[in-house]
């Protein structure tokens, strides 16, 4: 994979489709651009950025073509993890001192591409205003799909969806590849988000536009394709094309895209099973420098880690959750089912929190897409919490295969002893798509309501033949302590049999939670029936097993003060 990112392939081929819309650039620029371009495939995308600074400072008065240059860079740099907000702020001075209206929408649009939230809005509005003075109708087809984008509330999805086609026509008119293959990727964002079944072709189609050696920000558009591809299909359930569009998506990816597309396959892995090639991809996306990245990984690592450790630590998988929904809702909407189930396997209080919060922001937005691991999690966890937002989700469901078997294993678990049938029915579904500890689980939900010993017997040892074959050691160790479905033929697993986790004693948890509500040791003892020395004791312990953590601040760790939900 080093060879992926050694910079040996040349900047700009020739009679390739640049993608840029400086076309006059000074000798000096293009030099500063490579020495940036060139640091930021070493991995120090803070050297790339102090190289863009420095033109800014050591050369003469600029071209409008040279600050495009510099602002396009600045842009990718920003995506790949150059600090901020000093990056913002240099290219708000590029776009001021440009003197030509399609100069301004470039860098406007630079600065689009590197936002999220309303900002994408905002500076794509101001890009598009920028591009139809001018006339150009590549560029506006750029601004209107990149608003497009689905991420805050704001705009319907239906308008989303105008915007992107739309957009797409004007690509098509402009006849530049790397326009057209930027703004399919974003129509196929946008139908992705909203469950419409053409979605994955779409990214296929979008993939397939551009050559596969390209200039960095050329094949930077081409990389983000694959990699949409690779996460779209993931999601849905097609794993083998998963793999498939990381495989080419390393072909044309170079700096931190090796790191991207690691935590594609480190989630790809985890799903089909593959514990050890899920921990080994997480650690190479882990390495990376680029922003969300390193919180995908982080993420995949803890679902493993949550499967095969003796003990659950904690950790700061709660800010990696943050991140991770900020880079990529699907990945973010896992991250936070994998801290639910850590919670619930440490016995913490309201082990669920932050889960309707994934769900309501997923109605809020109309996305039909990627939320559903969050809903499987929050059912599997807290049933009546569950209910609700089941109900409130439903016009949500998107036709994809993965969401299909997931709706079928939410409705099953909510509809008690008449769910068997739901439960097998999702559970194949999934063991058809290869995804073995997802459907381990749901044949253990169906075992336990099967309406006769055979049923029972045939979901118990089809959910202990998949969690032993994918070495999901936590998840066996379930179905192996519930005995009322063996009678002793399973065994625990022998890094799961004795101190299974770091989590809190049942006496621990409520002293952790009256003095996450400020009592007092005195206080606790009082209330609990215990001495005084015991009740420090047990805050001591409390705060060990959560990193040692202030008692005032145990509210907080615990979610008890500054939640949403």
């Amino acid at each position: 994979m080093s060879d992926n990112v050694s910079g040996a392939r040349p900047p700009l081929l020739p009679g390739q489709p640049h993608a840029s819309f400086a076309k006059n650039v000074s000798a000096a620029v293009q030099e500063h651009v490579r020495h940036a371009e060139s640091a930021a495939l070493r991995g120090r995308v803070d050297l790339g950025f102090e190289a863009l600074h420095w033109s800014l400072v050591s050369l003469p008065p600029l071209a409008d073509d040279d600050r495009v240059a510099l602002a396009e860079m600045v842009s990718m740099l920003t995506r790949w993890g150059a600090p901020g907000p000093v990056p913002w702020t240099l290219l708000d001075d590029l776009a001021a001192a440009c003197h030509t209206p399609r100069a301004r929408g470039a860098v406007l649009l630079a600065q689009a591409r590197a936002a999220r939230g309303k900002a994408i809005t905002e500076y794509g509005t101001r890009a598009l205003f920028e591009f139809t003075a001018a006339g150009d109708i590549g560029g506006q087809a750029l601004a209107l799909s990149r608003m497009s984008f689905p991420s805050d509330a704001g705009l319907s999805p239906s308008y989303r969806r105008q915007l992107a086609r739309r957009g797409l026509t004007l690509a098509q008119q402009s006849g530049e590849p790397w326009i057209i293959a930027l703004v399919a990727g974003m129509l196929a964002a946008v139908e992705t988000y909203q469950g419409r079944k053409r979605a994955p072709k779409r990214w296929q189609q979008a993939a397939s536009l551009l050559p596969a050696d390209l200039d960095a920000v050329t094949g930077e558009i081409a990389a983000l394709n694959y990699l949409n591809w690779a996460l779209t299909s993931a999601y849905v359930g097609d794993y083998p094309t998963a793999l498939e569009a990381v495989a080419r998506g390393r072909v044309v990816g170079r700096g931190p895209w090796v790191n991207k597309f690691a935590a594609i396959e480190a989630l790809v892995r985890h799903r089909t099973g593959h514990l050890d090639a899920a921990r080994e991809q997480a650690a190479v996306a882990m390495a990376g420098a680029a922003p969300g990245i390193r919180e995908l990984g982080a993420a995949v690592a803890a679902a493993v880690t949550f499967e095969t450790a003796p003990r659950l630590q904690h950790d700061d998988l709660e800010a990696v959750v943050t991140v991770a929904y900020a880079t990529s809702p699907p990945c973010g909407a896992s991250a936070a089912a994998t801290l639910a189930y850590t919670r619930h396997a440490r016995r913490e209080p309201r082990p669920a929190r932050g889960l309707p919060r994934i769900l309501r922001k997923a109605r809020e937005t109309e996305h039909h897409f990627g939320w559903e691991d969050a809903l499987l999690a929050l059912t599997e966890i807290a049933p009546d919490a569950a209910r609700a937002e089941a109900a409130a989700m439903s016009r949500l469901w998107s036709p994809y295969p993965r969401a299909a078997a997931i709706r079928s294993i939410v409705e099953g678990h909510l509809a008690g002893k008449r769910g068997w049938a739901s439960l097998i029915e999702g559970a194949d579904a999934l063991v058809e798509m290869g995804e073995p500890i997802t459907a381990g689980r749901a044949y253990h939900a169906a075992a336990k309501v099967a309406p006769s010993p055979a049923e029972r017997a045939r979901a118990r040892d089809r959910a202990a033949e998949l969690l032993t074959t994918a070495g999901a050691d936590r998840s066996l160790a379930a179905l192996a302590r519930n005995r009322s479905l063996h009678r002793g033929l399973l065994h625990v697993p022998e890094n799961q049999r004795h101190h299974v986790n770091a989590g809190l004693t049942p006496r621990e948890r409520d002293v952790a939670l009256l003095a996450a509500q400020g009592l007092t040791a005195v206080e606790i003892a009082d209330h609990l029936g215990i001495t005084v020395g015991t009740a420090r004791n047990y805050v001591m312990n409390v705060r060990r097993k959560f990193g040692s953590v202030p008692k005032r601040r145990l509210a907080l760790v615990l979610g008890i003060v500054g939640e949403l939900d």
